[in-house]
């Protein structure tokens, strides 16, 4: 396992390695006292991987619940956005109880958004299952749902309290979305490069 710490407006941690998922519930104690812990994610992404979370979190003593919505770029609205929220406060999440992003991009802004706007701030951790969420969008605490008029016009910037990244997750990725987290690692390279 590789932990890099995150220097930006509040220091994190991301942790980086194979089968850490199953440790999620243990790493989420170790930085939080949250008693509860909402995971939000997708149609895609709940199947494989929910159980594993939610195992893990309610081992280490969180009562846990999940948000679950459609798959796909055309959820990062403002729908799905007041949905969560309402879920969140039907299920009495509390300033002190904590969030967890269980997906790709599209999750990790939704999510990222509703932390900063819920309750006007509660934490949240980002646990990205793509190539280009583990590289870009998970970290930098850029969270953001899309408008009619055009994509991220309406977010925050909301550092993640932690950020937990089971490379194993990328083995259920379709080729090209795994190359298209590969083109940003190599885009970004260039720009670093002299």
């Amino acid at each position: 396992m590789k932990t890099i710490t995150v220097r930006a407006s509040r220091a994190y941690d991301v942790k980086i390695g194979s089968g850490l998922l199953s440790t999620l519930g243990a790493e989420v104690k170790t930085i939080c006292t949250a008693s509860k812990a909402a995971i939000v994610s997708d149609t895609n992404v709940f199947p494989l991987y929910g159980n594993t979370a939610v195992e893990s979190l309610i081992n280490a003593g969180f009562e846990v619940v999940s948000f679950v919505f459609p798959a796909g770029e055309e959820s990062k609205n403002g729908n799905t956005y007041l949905s969560l929220l309402n879920f969140l406060a039907e299920n009495k999440l509390t300033r002190t109880d904590i969030l967890i992003a269980l997906g790709g991009g599209v999750v990790g802004d939704i999510t990222g958004f509703a932390a900063a706007t819920y309750l006007r701030g509660i934490p949240y951790i980002q646990v990205p299952t793509t190539v280009l969420a583990a590289v870009d969008s998970s970290v930098g605490g850029k969270t953001a749902i899309d408008l009619p008029a055009g994509k991220n016009l309406a977010g925050a910037f909301w550092q993640p309290s932690f950020v937990l990244c089971d490379i194993d997750c990328l083995d259920t990725l379709p080729e090209e979305i795994f190359r298209d987290g590969c083109a940003e690692i190599i885009k970004t390279a260039i720009l670093f490069d002299e």
